[in-house]
């Protein structure tokens, strides 16, 4: 059973206003659950200022917490296998991931009697016998907080939400000394929520695996008039389809004399936020109606501001809100304080980096807008000083941006707009500001993707019409053409006032372009020739080479140009800059090796689940040389692989024959050395990046769009059982 001590306090002195949250876990023996038997321990602090400032965040946990975590990975078996691995190499050596820290001394905790915890030197809360808490925190570059807490008033018991219990006093008076580094201690004065609650804090797990996914969200209403309004909403999600299961909302409210007052809100999401940082979506606005004291309020926070902890899974948001609405219909006002822990658990990669899509699909929307405008038409002509008289504003939306919007409105995988914002997070630098560079590298791949349909002659993409087959070739050529220089209709609002910055990221892109062009150029050439000469030598040195000199032109270069430009323009060093650059052309590379592999043994095996799997053999159908079928050449007998290309080569092979080659190829072990070359790209560039980086929760879901990129399906057929599970 875990315990929760908790205080949000609104403090003023001569300083100015500011707002304080601290918390303090403290979980105890129960071995019955299948976890560490022993107990663990945990400690939050932020403090942010006046005005939306974002909080400075600390985080702190005991060695039994960290092995906590590291026993709940390594039991979850709904966990994605790529994340999995990531975050037990993480935790491996005992340490927390930062921003989480270690606490360096003991914990002691009271036995009986009054409330009394010391956490490692760290902090500590005391109750003394009038009923009043003192909490205290100190830190070694000086920050510190030394806060008494007088609860007044009634109590909020909370019930309604499950097994949680407890209750909250709001109201309390609150004084005492605040101190940030390097700054003398300021006496402040105020009032907070002060709350005592348990329940339970491990995820509901059978047989060793997860079933459920908990978030919750918890809205301390203070009014003006006097009346306080705590609001809970537990939410449960099935792991597997993510769809909310169960969801209890609870609420309780007391009046100016005292009066408690239970209540069923109607609560409701109105707007949300998307962290760049760990992919969480919050809900930052709320409309709250108690009937039974004839509230009605809407609640907005003021900072879109994640804290980042594994304590909570990824993150969760702790901010101040604002609230307005009419209570008993009078109009009212007044303040909150907005606690959300999303459902974040990561059972699919894939659908982790799929979150991206709705800030993607924002700021696409800036870019290539819905409606045609003369504003628009002067950006996409390149505003070059050249009046737009006389060209039509809805000519040029139809054939310019409504082919890219064809492709860029279904979405993609995400992973490349991962890369840009991961660049930037791995930097020490947040993302959010920069948000229109994932428009830019969504459409640029977009348009890549339209182009690469002509030239392939494909018929459908991301579940759609391919954009030639509905806006024709030479429109969707000249769409796509002229979005791959999107880069520069927003790089001069992001970076003002450097031209030397502005140039380096245009060299950088231009460089690419025409990298990426000679890797397509090899690809749509293809590998007949090179392929005919490997089987007469039955050696495919030369062929491999050439098939991953088009891999690493074609995807691999683009995605190190989207971690060398976010890296660029968030003022990275060169070092470090180069070794991301390395390590994303790594991931890149790996991930088009592993295209080719899902579409060789996509021939032979059932959809996971059954879904419909997006490759089925179309390259050996169309007599298209892939990574596997070259490493075939060495590992069937010369005689064996002769006849298999004979068959293949030309394209127009029926689907028996298909079937037949890819279960040779994959029964040979050439699946099992693509995959082995792959994630050796991987991981020679991650041992090179690594030590470059702090450690943070980004730097490990990087490692794991690594371990993704190298191996795309969870498990992987191979001669002698799974390659990695």
């Amino acid at each position: 059973m875990l315990e929760r001590w908790a205080l949000h306090g609104w403090l003023s002195g001569e300083a100015g206003e500011s707002s304080t949250f601290a918390v303090m876990f403290l979980r105890g023996v129960d071995a019955a659950d299948g976890f560490p038997s022993v107990p663990w321990h945990a400690l939050l602090w932020s403090r942010s200022g006046a005005g939306g400032r974002e909080p400075a965040v600390r985080t702190w946990m005991d060695g039994p917490a960290v092995a906590m975590l590291r026993s709940v990975v390594e039991a979850d078996d709904a966990m994605d296998s790529r994340v999995r691995a990531a975050l037990a190499e993480a935790l491996a050596d005992g340490t927390p991931v930062p921003p989480d820290r270690l606490l360096s001394g003991p914990v002691a905790v009271a036995a009986k009697g009054r409330v009394g915890l010391e956490y490692g030197g760290v902090a500590a809360l005391r109750e003394a016998a009038d009923g009043s808490y003192r909490l205290t925190v100190r830190e070694e570059d000086g920050r510190r907080l030394d806060l008494v807490v007088e609860p007044t008033g009634a109590a909020l018991p909370y019930s309604g939400l499950g097994d949680l219990g407890g209750h909250c006093r709001p109201r309390c008076g609150v004084r005492g000394v605040i101190a940030g580094p390097g700054e003398r201690p300021v006496t402040v004065s105020g009032s907070g929520w002060f709350d005592h609650t348990t329940g339970a804090d491990v995820p509901r797990m059978s047989g060793g695996r997860r079933t459920a996914d908990v978030g919750w969200s918890r809205l301390d209403i203070g009014l003006d008039c006097g009346w306080d309004i705590c609001v809970g909403d537990v939410q449960v999600e099935d792991v597997v389809s993510r769809r909310v299961t169960e969801r209890l909302t609870a609420a309780g409210a007391v009046a100016p004399d005292g009066t408690v007052v239970h209540a069923r809100p109607h609560l409701a999401e109105s707007s949300s936020w998307t962290s760049l940082a760990t992919l969480n979506t919050y809900p930052t606005s709320w409309e709250v109606r108690l009937p039974e004291v004839d509230a009605q309020l809407t609640v907005t926070a003021t900072v879109d501001q994640d804290i980042r902890s594994l304590l909570f899974g990824l993150g969760l948001l702790c901010t101040d809100a604002e609230v307005r609405g009419t209570l008993g219909g009078r109009p009212v006002r007044g303040r909150a304080w907005v606690e959300v822990v999303p459902a974040q658990q990561v059972t699919d990669i894939e659908e982790y980096l799929g979150r991206l899509q709705t800030v993607t699909r924002r700021e696409v929307d800036l870019l290539y807008p819905d409606r045609p405008s003369p504003a628009l038409t002067a950006s996409l002509l390149g505003g070059c000083g050249t009046p737009t008289d006389g060209m039509p504003d809805t000519t040029v939306h139809e054939t310019m941006v409504r082919p890219i919007r064809h492709l860029t409105d279904p979405g993609g995988r995400g992973w490349r707009t991962f890369v840009c914002c991961a660049a930037m997070e791995l930097l020490g630098v947040s993302s959010g500001p920069y948000a229109p560079l994932m428009a830019v590298v969504e459409v640029i791949h977009s348009a890549n993707l339209a182009i690469d349909d002509v030239q392939d002659e494909s018929t459908s993409r991301r579940g759609v019409p391919a954009v030639h087959t509905v806006y024709g070739v030479p429109t969707t050529i000249n769409a796509a053409t002229a979005a791959y220089f999107v880069l520069d209709r927003v790089i001069e609002d992001l970076v003002p006032d450097d031209d030397a910055l502005r140039l380096g990221v245009y060299q950088r892109w231009i460089r690419t372009l025409r990298a990426a062009h000679g890797g397509q150029a090899v690809d749509i050439a293809g590998h007949t020739e090179a392929m005919d000469q490997a089987v007469a030598a039955h050696d495919p040195t030369a062929l491999l080479a050439r098939i991953q000199a088009a891999h690493r032109f074609k995807t691999g270069l683009p995605a190190r140009a989207f971690a060398e430009i976010g890296g660029l323009i968030v003022g990275g060093d060169a070092t470090r800059i180069a070794a991301l650059g390395e390590y994303f052309e790594a991931v890149g590379t790996a991930y088009q090796i592993t295209d080719d592999l899902l579409d060789l043994y996509g021939a032979t095996l059932p959809a996971p689940q059954g879904a419909r799997r997006k490759h089925c053999g179309e390259d050996l159908r169309a007599g298209k040389v892939t990574m596997p079928l070259a490493r075939a050449v060495s590992l069937l007998p010369a005689d064996e692989i002769s006849r298999l290309w004979r068959s293949v080569r030309g394209g127009g092979t029926d689907p028996a024959t298909v079937r037949e080659v890819a279960a040779a190829v994959t029964g040979c072990g050439a699946v099992q050395a693509c995959y082995q070359e792959a994630k050796a790209h991987v991981d020679a560039a991650w041992r090179r990046l690594e030590p470059l980086l702090a450690e943070s929760i980004t730097k490990v879901l990087v490692r794991a769009l690594g371990n993704y990129a190298a191996l795309r399906e969870p498990e992987v057929p191979a001669r002698g059982g799974v390659l990695w599970k």
